[in-house]
């Protein structure tokens, strides 16, 4: 069942229930999201647009999918902060199954292919991508190493190579790993920021293998998207230090 949502990301929970009071009382929640959330979506006045079951960090996705609609839900605390969450709408699973799990990354990337070279498909894409949480399948390093029983376990991500280039295998749900590989797999749940800043040179990044969604970043583009990430984080640094 999809859903669509908008939230509001914060570093305290004072601040996060200080907002909630300030929406409660008529301020309206896309200026509040664009004015202090620390997400790139702050830019779409929170707008996270449709996203499926799994494809968000647990505690959010929890809060999405068995939240009331339409009402303000938080705070609600994950690894990246404290978020205000409201669901503008939810599909029920017969809606989900007669329609396409298509979702926000989908549609932007859509928009993107239609004119690569137009500037706000581009920022449209590329900031729904680092705000995406992927699934990416891992590996047992032990299965891997032939390590004994009693070694020490790694959890390792899926690289494949092709035509001597390396890819790093990430999906935007669940659904499609698993069509994707045939069967159920283990996979970790790992942002969109986070696979920009960790994935080095000379790896690239497949996105969405197999699917019409799917998307090849080279070495120089995730270079440039660390970078978007470096400055993005200077300055909520520089905003904090001047609040």
């Amino acid at each position: 069942m999809p859903a669509t949502a908008r939230h509001i990301l914060v570093d305290t929970e004072d601040l996060c229930l200080k907002l909630k009071t300030e929406i409660e009382a008529g301020a309206d929640f896309a200026d509040v999201a664009r004015r202090e959330s620390s997400c790139p979506s702050r830019q779409q006045g929170g707008d996270l647009g449709t996203f499926n079951p799994g494809q968000m960090v647990p505690e959010f996705d929890h809060a999405v999918f068995t939240g009331e609609v339409n009402k303000l839900l938080g705070p609600v605390q994950t690894q990246f902060g404290y978020h205000l969450i409201e669901v503008t709408r939810r599909w029920e699973e017969a809606a989900a199954e007669a329609s396409p799990a298509e979702n926000a990354l989908d549609r932007a990337l859509a928009a993107l292919h239609q004119d690569v070279n137009d500037p706000k498909a581009q920022s449209a894409f590329y900031g729904t991508f680092l705000n995406t949480t992927f699934c990416v399948p891992t590996l047992d390093s032990k299965e891997l190493d032939g390590e004994e029983a009693g070694a020490e376990e790694r959890v390792l991500p899926l690289v494949l190579e092709a035509d001597g280039t390396r890819y790093l295998i990430v999906f935007s749900s669940e659904a499609r790993l698993t069509e994707w590989a045939g069967r159920s797999v283990d996979w970790a749940p790992v942002p969109g920021h986070v696979l920009a800043t960790t994935a080095m040179p000379p790896l690239h990044i497949a996105m969405n293998v197999g699917t019409e969604y799917s998307k090849q970043f080279n070495p120089e583009e995730i270079a440039w998207l660390r970078e978007v990430v470096k400055r993005s984080r200077q300055t909520e640094s520089g905003e904090e230090q001047t609040n």
